[in-house]
């Protein structure tokens, strides 16, 4: 993803007024990342469906261990995600069209929301904020409706503005 101030930054408009910013220098999925832990065995999620946190095919950490691979813990919820860290998920589309993406976060009062930007295939659909739930175990849903297209492909979630912890992804 981008910063804002980066000339060579594309910024994708949302109908909502949301942007989300495409980066020009790190294209393509193959290419592996510093800062990023791959899990190998993950299976392909089907959507619609829910995806827990921690079952994603990469991870980029944005240097939280010194670009030491450590993976997050497969099952619960994740730790306090950091500003410019993403999860990549691989999934399988059964139907082109609008989902509601529903993600489930918890953030402290002290630290206030996040900031986030849905990605697939690396072209940027969406950008939305969330404020505090209350505390680090005051879960809330956030949703946000996102056009995708049929097939096999990775969604990732991009954070913009840390400070919170997911547990898990929903597309209906």
């Amino acid at each position: 993803m981008g910063d804002p101030d980066d000339r060579r930054s594309e910024v994708t408009r949302q109908p909502d007024g949301g942007v989300v910013q495409r980066g020009g220098e790190r294209r393509g999925r193959d290419r592996r990342v510093h800062g990023a832990h791959e899990q190998p065995g993950i299976e392909r999620h089907e959507v619609p469906g829910t995806i827990s946190v921690g079952a994603y095919h990469q991870y980029h950490h944005a240097d939280r261990w010194n670009a030491v691979d450590t993976p997050l813990s497969g099952d619960g919820e994740i730790d306090w995600l950091a500003s410019d860290e993403w999860l990549a998920y691989d999934v399988y589309i059964q139907e082109a069209g609008t989902y509601e993406l529903t993600i489930h976060v918890a953030a402290a009062d002290s630290f206030g929301g996040g900031d986030l930007g849905v990605v697939v295939d690396d072209d940027p659909l969406r950008r939305f904020e969330f404020g505090s739930t209350g505390g680090w175990y005051d879960w809330k849903e956030v949703t946000t409706a996102v056009d995708l297209p049929r097939g096999i492909h990775t969604v990732r979630l991009v954070v913009f503005e840390g400070g919170w912890k997911l547990k898990q992804l929903e597309f209906r």
